[in-house]
C-alpha cells in the first residue's frame, strides 16, 4: 500500500472516530447517566452535582476502505507535492501525513517563478491521550492544521 493510500485510509478512519466521539460529546452533563443515582429527596445544588460519566471509544483498527482505490495526483499538479508524516504518540491516529510543496513556483513550460506554489490547509480532528490515574488514559478530542496539497496562485503584491 502506498503512502498516499495509507494517508487517505487514516483521514477516513480519523473521520469516524471523531465523529463518533462528537456523539458522545453531544450527550452532554444533562443527557449523561449519573454515576451515583440520587436518592429520593436528596436534591443537590448544581454546584454540589458530580460531573457526568465518562465514556469509553472503541477504534477499530481493522477500518476497510473503499473499494475503488484512490488515484495519487500529487505529481499529476502544476504545483506538486509530497508527504512527510509527522509522528506524536500522544494523539490518535499517531502518524499524520502532511504535505510539503515541491516547488517554489509552478509547472507552466518549466518552473515559472511568477506564480507561487502555497499549500493548502485543513483542519482535521484528533485524539489527544491524556495520562489518567494507573494505567488509564482519557481521550481530548482536537483540532489539527495541516497541509493536505499544494495549489498554484498568484502572488500577493501590497501597494504602499
Amino acid at each position: 500500500m502506498n503512502a498516499t493510500m495509507s494517508s487517505a485510509l487514516n483521514i477516513q478512519f480519523l473521520m469516524v472516530a471523531c465523529m463518533m466521539g462528537l456523539v458522545l460529546i453531544s450527550f452532554g452533563a444533562e443527557g449523561a447517566p449519573s454515576k451515583h443515582p440520587q436518592k429520593k429527596g436528596n436534591h443537590r445544588s448544581s454546584e454540589e452535582s458530580e460531573p457526568s460519566s465518562s465514556y469509553r471509544l472503541i477504534l477499530d483498527s481493522e477500518f476497510k476502505s473503499s473499494a475503488n482505490p484512490i488515484r495519487p495526483i500529487n505529481n499529476d499538479s502544476i504545483s506538486p507535492w509530497t508527504y512527510t508524516y509527522v509522528d506524536d504518540e500522544s494523539l490518535f491516529p499517531s502518524s499524520i501525513a502532511v504535505a510539503k510543496c515541491s516547488l517554489t513556483g509552478c509547472l507552466i513550460d518549466g518552473e515559472d517563478q511568477d506564480y507561487q506554489s502555497t499549500p493548502i490547509y485543513t483542519q482535521i480532528m484528533v485524539l489527544r491521550k491524556i495520562k489518567g490515574e494507573k494505567h488509564s488514559y482519557s481521550l481530548k478530542l482536537e483540532y489539527k492544521t495541516i497541509a493536505v496539497g499544494c495549489t498554484c496562485v498568484r502572488p500577493y503584491v501590497q501597494q504602499i
